[in-house]
């Protein structure tokens, strides 16, 4: 089971939930504390917020398919 005893340690669990990596016994327990803690729950929502800003607001350039034929046409060479 996780131990919640830092800040950075928190923070690391609410990563790795977020990123679907937090094994399902951690999970309930983070899950638990974020219901009985308002530093863990602030915590989870300034971190969900960002991931929700950077994934609305940056965008990734496209790349034709005639550019990616190029490069591995120079690759082969």
């Amino acid at each position: 089971m996780a131990s919640f005893d830092s800040a950075k340690s928190l923070k690391n669990q609410i990563n790795l939930f977020l990123d679907n990596e937090l094994p399902q016994e951690d999970q309930q327990s983070l899950i638990s504390k974020m219901a009985n803690d308002p530093r863990c729950q602030n915590m989870y929502n300034r971190e969900k917020d960002f991931r929700d800003f950077v994934k609305s607001n940056v965008k990734r350039p496209s790349v034709s398919p005639d550019f990616i034929q190029s490069l591995k046409n120079r690759i082969q060479m």
